[in-house]
């Protein structure tokens, strides 16, 4: 009796090893997934240098890293980029059967993560963006910052030295704004040679006119940089505002006395046949009504991204 029952035990092992075998990765999966359910995600205690304390239509804060649509995937980006975190794990939701493809698609989708990235301070935009996700529904975000420590420390003290220079006291935020697009206007030149490179797909250029260094400190610019650096600004004054962007173009928008105005500095800082420097006020702080009237072409862009630009 004792040899048929250790010849049992013997047969029972043997299935349940070739099951364990066979199933092993479904195993793994699921006593991982079960785990991360149940795990608790903060924030880091140290992220709220830089931190936009915004509502926008498109993408929200969140403290709810285990995601549960595609809505909240979004936010839990937008909040990790918003607090200037490098490295973050959150997790899909036992109840989201399509998360890890939508996980995938949206970690592959440039357009949107650039558009994520406009809503953010420049100082916590990403260059590179990475996403490890694992098929037990844990997902690995990391970045890799646009500006370094000594960047973002030359651009504070060139505004500090703006500030003194060209700000008074009884300045309301609006003349303040514009004090800030005419110095970055008469100090800086468009970069049409970068800009052609760009266009022919050749960008071999060594120079920062795609950052906020680029007009506040090199005195040449691309769009992004004049919109970077008037969105650091912006951030310095406490004025809710974000960058629009489209294939082609960047621009800023801003809220000021109840309504959301475009501020175009590019299209305000021609460039001329002659080379002189022409400054312009003609995108300054206008209506979605009146930036389509001007160039709907140059500055087409996605409404469902920038909810705040339904014109009247």
């Amino acid at each position: 009796m004792k040899k048929f029952r250790g010849f049992y035990t013997t047969i029972l092992f043997c299935i349940l090893f070739i099951f364990c075998f066979t199933y092993k990765e479904d195993i793994v999966n699921f006593v991982m997934s079960s785990a991360v359910q149940n795990k608790e995600v903060t924030l880091p205690n140290d992220t709220e240098v830089n931190f936009n304390n915004y509502e926008f239509g498109f993408v929200k804060e969140t403290n709810d890293f285990h995601v549960k649509n595609r809505q909240g995937i979004l936010n839990v980006i937008y909040t990790v980029l918003n607090h200037g975190i490098s490295d973050f794990t959150f997790y899909c939701d036992k109840s989201y059967d399509g998360c890890l493809d939508e996980l995938e698609n949206i970690s592959r989708d440039q357009v949107l993560l650039s558009t994520i990235n406009n809503f953010v301070s420049p100082y916590n935009s990403y260059e590179r963006v990475y996403f490890k996700i694992t098929t037990y529904g844990e997902v690995n975000m990391t970045t890799d910052k646009l500006y370094s420590d000594e960047e973002i420390r030359k651009i504070e003290s060139k505004i500090a030295e703006f500030e003194t220079t060209n700000i008074k006291d009884n300045m309301n935020v609006r003349d303040k704004i514009k004090a800030f697009h005419d110095y970055l206007i008469n100090n800086s030149v468009y970069d049409k040679e970068r800009a052609k490179a760009i266009e022919n797909g050749n960008d071999s250029e060594n120079n920062n006119s795609h950052k906020a260094t680029g007009p506040l400190i090199d005195g040449i610019a691309l769009c992004s940089g004049y919109s970077d650096a008037m969105k650091i600004y912006l951030d310095k004054l406490g004025v809710p505002n974000y960058k629009i962007s489209n294939s082609n173009h960047i621009w800023n928008l801003v809220y000021l006395n109840g309504e959301w105005l475009h501020l175009d500095l590019t299209w305000d800082d021609p460039v001329t046949t002659d080379g002189s420097n022409i400054l312009l006020h003609r995108f300054f702080l206008i209506t979605t009504d009146e930036l389509m009237k001007l160039d709907k072409n140059g500055h087409d862009f996605n409404s469902i991204y920038y909810p705040e630009t339904k014109t009247s």
